[in-house]
């Protein structure tokens, strides 16, 4: 007994240890991001059980992680990473499920999914190809505009045009939670949102044209710049808007409201605005006008509708109407080899109105989880109608010797109308990563434009009349379908195969009909400048591309064929001609990412370029018998190789960040300008093909902030160079171009009362020509704001000042513009303000510049509005839920 009461002791113990072995298990899985699909490395990851942490460790290189040794029970995985949502998992451990396999997780940066997180976020961070600000960083008074908000963002600048631009290149569209805000045009949401709405703004590269993924250009690359507004969560239940109206001297006016009306996933915007004054600049930049005196009338809707999972949609509407007073002058250097130069002096006064309606809308039917079904449709109308006086002038540039003089009167009309329809499904796999976009476009275009000309020259010797009547109809039917699979090839790889085809019929009736003097009627066609061209026009593409990632080393290589052929058809003169383009499409775009926040890429790409139809057809056109355009049958289709070289560093936690970006892009077959002065003074155009043309550009930009944020630096520098070849009189002559100019904005926002902006772009301009000629000259504007609050008073002064070396004295070199205002809130929310603004105070009621090209260097000037007094009352208002 001694012996065997040992031996069972043992026994007993033995197998308490093995089944208590045994009741412990193991996970393992791999972490990767919605966008690229590529791993992530040094992810945070611990595991708890009744809010207890158990184990926490980190990713290891390739994304990978596991964890041993974990008893039996019910556990959570939490996933996080910075810039990423965190992930939640639930998982148990027991005798059946000892070895957890996750797979792979991703961690998504889905709108809706990251809006739900609440975490104290640094005010900018970078999540692979998306750059995004933390708006709860940014402080902006009461009641400002989404505009105001932008301006305050290290690396983001808003133009006086209404653009965007994020590290010197420029946002396509403004997405609000990931759907387009009327259409996606930037003006719409930057006048009409409020910045209190916004919690973060992320801003990434799309394909907006097509709607196909990828992969898209990176953030420093040249291509569709997105910016989506993530709303805050509560702020999307509720009604919010303004309602504004003035008046003052010169009879000006201005009425402008909008509507916002959000339930979740459901939301409806109003907007009208209609006046006859210029809107307050939100820009950095000096303002350039030269739209002339401008009456303005527009609204607008846009509705949203995802709360069904299965069925969105989302559609707008705008309307425009506006009519312009342009009262203009002009003097144009024309550039032809030895003494043959030209020098043109023009001016202009008529009335330019245009009217346009467009809708746009969107259907996603989603009837699984992998599975979507979108419907885009589109229409556009547009009308346009304008009259004119004009008076010429033109002599010999060296001698003074005039060559004609000239003046006359033109009316025209002209409608446009755009039908669309894309339909696209998209179909994800079973593995991770796989993913099908098939798409197919259908559009119709259908133009007349009709204009009455009445030009009498005067020459030397004699003189011309041309009394005429101009009736062109046009008309295009595009059909396209494409189609993109991807498919992961591992755990490093990706495999993306693209394949599309298109097909275009244009058809173009030009009539040019003489005034018969006998009966008082246009009834005598002119057949120099009638024609009536058809054309066919059928393009394939099939490409291929492989991504990998060993690393921070990110390749992307493809490669791929382009196939165009054209038959084109002249009906007036029953001739045919084709012509034929293969071309290849090479691909290569290679990233690094040494550390979190930092990114170089190298890229290439080569491409063709498409002939238009107004390019190639045999037929002359003009309206004055001074300039006159002729197409070529003959043109070579031209290819463009373009290198991209991009560098970006941010600061992750700070509001510092860099970025300088290359392009260098040389062009075969280009098309150029072959331009030729006629004995009578008149210039004919042709387009031809030539070979030389040439572009390079630096572009830098420096972003950081000082003063807890409250000041914030923008500088952005660039240079220009390109060469681009002219013919002038059958001479080759080389235009070299070589600009820089920089763009240094600061602005400072202390909540207390002062918001202060200054912004200034020196810049300094060369041209020169084979044939001799060139020119030289700086210029900079200073733009600048200074506004102080005290209680619910506001006062404050606006200015710009303009300057440019090479323009003569009578086209107004320098001109300052100042334009003071007062403000005052009423009521106990502030929610009602009354400002008086006297804008142009020293009246210069002008826009100068100077362009200058291979063929022509052209100074112009246009008369403004100049001084007005303008009293207005703004009611805001706001209820959420």
């Amino acid at each position: 007994m001694s012996f065997h009461k040992p031996v069972f002791v043992y026994l007993i113990l033995f197998a308490s240890f093995t089944a208590h072995a045994q009741q412990t298990g193991k996970i393992y899985g791999q972490l990767s991001d919605t966008v690229t699909h590529q791993q992530l490395k040094d992810a945070f990851i611990t595991i708890t059980k009744d809010n207890v942490i158990r184990k926490s460790f980190f990713a290891d290189k390739s994304g990978g992680f596991s964890a041993d040794n974990i008893p039996f029970g019910q556990y959570t995985l939490n996933i996080s990473f910075q810039g990423l949502a965190p992930v939640k998992r639930a998982f148990t451990i027991d005798s059946e499920h000892n070895l957890v396999k996750m797979d792979t997780i991703f961690m998504f940066i889905r709108v809706r999914e990251l809006d739900t997180v609440v975490i104290l976020e640094p005010p900018i961070v970078v999540k692979k190809d998306t750059l995004e600000y933390n708006s709860s960083r940014f402080k902006t008074k009461e009641y400002a505009v989404l505009a105001e908000l932008l301006k305050m963002l290290p690396g983001i600048q808003i133009r006086n045009d209404g653009t965007i631009t994020i590290n010197g290149q420029p946002v396509d569209q403004i997405t609000v939670d990931g759907e387009p805000f009327f259409s996606g045009e930037p003006s719409m949401a930057l006048e009409h949102l409020p910045a209190e709405i916004v919690k973060k703004i992320q801003v990434y590269a799309t394909n907006i044209h097509n709607n196909m993924p990828g992969p898209p250009p990176q953030p420093g690359f040249p291509g569709n710049k997105t910016l989506n507004i993530v709303l805050k969560s509560d702020k999307r239940k509720g009604n919010f808007g303004k309602l504004g109206a003035g008046a003052g001297t010169g009879d000006t006016y201005t009425i402008n409201g909008d509507l916002n009306h959000m339930n979740g996933s459901q939301q409806l915007s109003i907007v009208a605005d209609a006046g006859n004054v210029d809107k307050e600049k939100n820009g950095t930049d000096p303002v350039q006008q030269n739209n002339g005196i401008r009456r303005v009338m527009n609204g607008g809707l846009n509705y949203r509708d995802s709360r069904n999972a299965t069925l969105k949609y989302n559609g707008s509407y705008l309307a425009n109407d506006t009519r312009s007073e342009v009262a203009s002058r002009s003097q144009t250097l024309i550039i032809y080899p030895g003494d043959s130069s030209t020098s043109l002096s023009q001016s202009n006064n008529g009335v330019n109105q245009m009217r346009s309606h467009r809708f746009n809308g969107k259907i996603d039917y989603n009837p699984d989880d992998r599975t979507t079904l979108s419907i885009i449709p589109m229409m556009n109308l547009n009308s346009a109608d304008n009259t004119s006086f004009q008076e010429s002038t033109q002599h010999y540039a060296n001698t003074g010797t005039q060559i004609y003089q000239s003046s006359g009167t033109s009316s025209g009309k002209s409608n446009n109308t755009q039908l669309s329809s894309n339909f696209q499904l998209t179909r994800r796999g079973t593995k991770i990563g796989e993913l099908l976009i098939a798409n197919l476009n259908i559009r119709n275009t259908e133009n007349t434009h009709n204009s009455l000309n009445e030009t009498v020259t005067a020459y030397t010797s004699f003189s011309k009349n041309v009394h005429q009547l101009t009736d062109n109809k046009s008309g295009s039917f595009n059909v396209g379908t494409n189609a993109m699979y991807t498919k992961p090839l591992g755990k490093n790889y990706n495999f993306t195969a693209q394949g599309s085809y298109g097909f275009n019929k244009d058809n173009n009736i030009y009539n040019t009909y003489k005034f018969n003097n006998a009966n008082g009627h246009y009834d005598q066609l002119d057949p120099t400048q009638s024609n009536n061209f058809t054309s066919n026009y059928h393009s394939g593409i099939a490409q291929a591309s492989i991504r990998g990632q060993a690393g921070i080393l990110n390749i992307t290589l493809g490669a791929g064929l382009q196939g165009d052929w054209l038959l084109a058809n002249n009906v007036s003169e029953h001739t045919q001609f084709s012509r034929h383009f293969i071309n290849l499409l090479p691909q290569a775009l290679l990233s690094l990412s040494p550390k979190n926040g930092k990114n170089l890429m190298l890229g290439y790409n080569g491409k063709p370029i498409s002939i238009s139809i107004q390019q190639l057809q045999p037929v002359t056109v003009t309206s004055d018998s001074l300039f006159i355009q002729e197409g070529n049958p003959d043109l070579k289709q031209p290819y463009t190789h373009t290198f991209n070289m991009s560098y970006n560093a941010i600061k992750i936690g700070t509001m510092r960040l860099f970025t300088i970006s290359m392009s260098a892009s040389f062009t075969e077959h280009s098309i150029a300008q072959s331009g030729t002065l006629l004995a009578n003074g008149a210039q004919l155009s042709k387009p031809v093909n030539l070979e030389g043309t040439r572009s390079a550009n630096l572009t830098l930009n420096y972003a950081t902030s000082a003063l807890s944020g409250k000041l914030i630096f923008n500088i952005t520098g660039a240079a220009v160079y390109s060469k681009n070849p002219v013919l002038s009189n059958g001479v080759r002559n080389d235009s070299r171009t070589f600009m820089t100019n920089s763009d240094l904005t600061c602005t400072y926002n202390n909540q207390k009362g002062w918001d202060l902006s200054l912004s200034v772009e020196p810049g300094y301009n060369i041209m020169s020509t084979s044939s001799g000629v060139s020119t030289r000259y700086f210029q900079t504007g200073i733009n600048g704001k200074g506004l102080y609050s005290w209680k619910n008073l506001e006062s404050g002064l606006t200015w710009y000042y303009n300057y440019n070396s090479s323009l003569p004295a009578d086209y107004q070199p320098d001109f300052p513009v100042l334009s003071p205002v007062v403000r005052y809130r009423f009521l106990k929310s502030k929610a009602l303000q009354a400002a008086i603004t006297c804008v142009d105070l020293l009246n210069q009621q002008s826009g100068a510049s100077r362009t200058v090209s291979a063929s022509e260097i052209a100074d112009s000037w246009s008369k403004t509005r100049g001084r007005y007094l303008l009293f207005s009352l703004t009611y805001n208002f706001r209820h959420f839920k």
